[in-house]
């Protein structure tokens, strides 16, 4: 009885033992497929931006149609100055450099051309004549009109614009200079040296402009000059 007993077991062990190996071997099969990966690799580039100077808003929105206007003047018959302020709260200089002048900048202010005058209808006068200290003509521009504008950023306010970890460090205004034609075309507003931010924004504001009036110049109501801001990279 023991012996068949003994038998008996052992053939079942066998049954177990060849049931396991079954399952491995199933097991073993699943095993050998292959599965796409289940990761995506996302990939992004952000392109450096462009060295750029603007009249912007609070909101830092283009202002469509930036302007200033000058104090007002009555006929003289002598040489008079009239003042006015380029930058204001609605009206902010701003400069932004996206990492596309990494050696500094310089920002400018020009008349849209050297032989641009105060026009109006009934008579003009000039802008960058220096004859008797911008009063009168000189005699060594190409028109016979005297008058001369003063440009002053020293005094104007330099703020960080957008950037959250910007400073003004490195970033100076420009000095009181006046328009001569011919050697003194452009006036410089603000410069970033080269150890300034790589990226950062500015707004400068408080600009102070002087223009002198010839003696006897002709009333009107529709004086107007076009200035024009540029920046380049140094």
């Amino acid at each position: 009885m023991n012996k068949l007993l003994h038998v008996l077991l052992w053939k079942m062990n066998l049954q177990a033992v060849i049931a396991t190996v079954g399952i491995l071997v199933l097991a073993s099969g699943v095993g050998t497929y292959v599965y796409a990966s289940s990761t995506s690799n996302f990939q992004q580039t952000i392109n450096i931006g462009t060295l750029a100077i603007d009249i912007v808003d609070a909101s830092y929105v283009t202002v469509a149609s930036p302007s200033v206007v000058m104090s007002t003047a009555t006929f003289s018959f002598a040489c008079q100055t009239i003042t006015g302020t380029f930058g204001t709260a609605s009206q902010n200089i701003y400069v932004s450099n996206p990492d596309a002048a990494d050696n500094g900048w310089t920002a400018s202010l020009a008349a849209s051309a050297t032989t641009a005058v105060w026009d109006s209808v009934g008579t003009d006068y000039d802008f960058n004549d220096n004859g008797t200290s911008g009063c009168a003509d000189s005699g060594v521009d190409v028109d016979t009109l005297g008058g001369q504008m003063t440009v002053d950023p020293s005094v104007g306010t330099l703020a960080v614009g957008q950037c959250n970890s910007c400073v003004t460090t490195n970033v100076t205004k420009g000095s009181s200079t006046a328009y001569v034609e011919g050697t003194t075309n452009s006036i410089t507003v603000l410069t970033g040296a080269a150890a300034s931010n790589d990226i950062g924004d500015w707004k400068l504001t408080g600009v102070s402009v002087s223009q002198k009036i010839p003696e006897e110049q002709v009333p009107a109501t529709d004086y107007d000059i076009n200035m024009v801001l540029s920046i380049v990279a140094s």
